[in-house]
């Protein structure tokens, strides 16, 4: 093999290589790609892609209610919501089941974090007052 064509093969291997890191870089990277509404009664994720973390607070009452509509459809997605005193009151990743209610016992600020990785998929949390 002559030196012109072992440069030019060393050159298209790390242009390879280049693009290859590149490609790696962005599709690891955080965003959300979807509809998102965060209101006082309610948390609506309508996803297309997501990686990375959203949290949402609702301040809640004694005797309400959330009602959930969490579907994994791709990729992982994780949801928890958290008590005013740090317990999980839901923790799950949206396969076990789609449609469920989580009564509030303790009145307070209540925190909803999503985690996902590469996710599409839908949570719906909407409040329902007794």
């Amino acid at each position: 093999m002559t030196k012109s064509k072992r440069l030019i093969l060393i050159g298209l291997v790390l242009l390879f290589l280049s693009g290859l890191i590149v490609f790696l870089f962005s599709f690891n990277q955080e965003g959300f790609n979807g509809s998102r509404v965060k209101n006082p009664d309610a948390y609506l994720l309508d996803i297309e892609r997501m990686n990375g973390t959203d949290y949402h607070i609702m301040e809640l009452n004694e005797g309400d209610a959330l009602q959930i509509h969490f579907e994994t459809l791709k990729g992982s997605l994780n949801m928890k919501i958290t008590a005013p005193d740090g317990a999980a009151v839901y923790s799950g990743k949206g396969t076990e089941s789609t449609d469920f209610t989580v009564n509030i016992r303790k009145a307070g600020v209540y925190t909803i974090a999503v985690e996902a990785s590469h996710a599409k998929g839908i949570i719906h949390i909407q409040l329902k007052k007794p």
